[in-house]
Formats: structure tokens, sequence, C-alpha cells
């Protein structure tokens, strides 16, 4: 659940300001305290990208849910992967063997590892 920010955009745009005129991390923290507390290092970089994105210096798009390449392979009934592209892809020449390893840790990728 999202909480709400205890800067508002007001806050945001005062901060910028303050550092295109150079004034110092620590001295930003110090102005923007509230209730008695400085505001910590992290919240400061949160903020700050908050204000870069209100005032437009940075964009934010969304997280693409497709792979980069956009190809997708499929794999058949008798679990088989045709990849028609493979040597072009990957610089192997026909012939070259490997070895399927299963995921180490808490990844989830397969590794095709080749056999030397």
């Amino acid at each position: 659940m999202a909480r709400r920010s205890k800067w508002s955009a007001e806050d945001r745009k005062k901060m910028l300001k303050m550092v295109k005129d150079g004034v110092t991390e620590q001295e930003i923290r110090r102005k923007l305290s509230t209730d008695g507390k400085v505001m910590t290092s992290p919240a400061f970089s949160q903020q700050l990208k908050m204000a870069m994105v209100e005032a437009g210096q940075i964009k934010q798009t969304p997280r693409n849910s497709t792979s980069k390449n956009g190809k997708e392979y499929l794999v058949t009934a008798k679990g088989r992967l045709t990849v028609s592209d493979f040597s072009q892809l990957t610089g192997y020449k026909a012939g070259a063997k490997f070895v399927l390893e299963k995921p180490r840790g808490r990844s989830k990728a397969w590794r095709l590892v080749p056999i030397s």
C-alpha cells in the first residue's frame, strides 16, 4: 500500500530550485525537515526524482512485459525448442554441443552451457 508523502509538490519545487542553485544536500535535507526530524538521504533522492519528473526533466516509462527483441520461441509437445536463428544470435556453428543447467539459488533462469 502506497503511503502519502510528507512533502508536497511545492516542497519538491523548492528542493529542485535549491539543487540548481548549488545548495548542499545536507543543507536541503535540514531545511526540509518535518516534525523536527531531518530528511533521510533515501527520502531526499526519492523526492528529488519526483521533482525532476514533475518538472519534466526526466520521463518515466512503463516497463514492457514483452521481450526486447520481440521474438518468441515455443516448446513443442515433446519438450523440444526450435530456435531457427540460433547460430546468427550466438555465433556458434552447426554441430556445437550444449548442456542445459538447472537454475541456481533464487534464479529461475535455465542455462545453456557449451560443452568444451
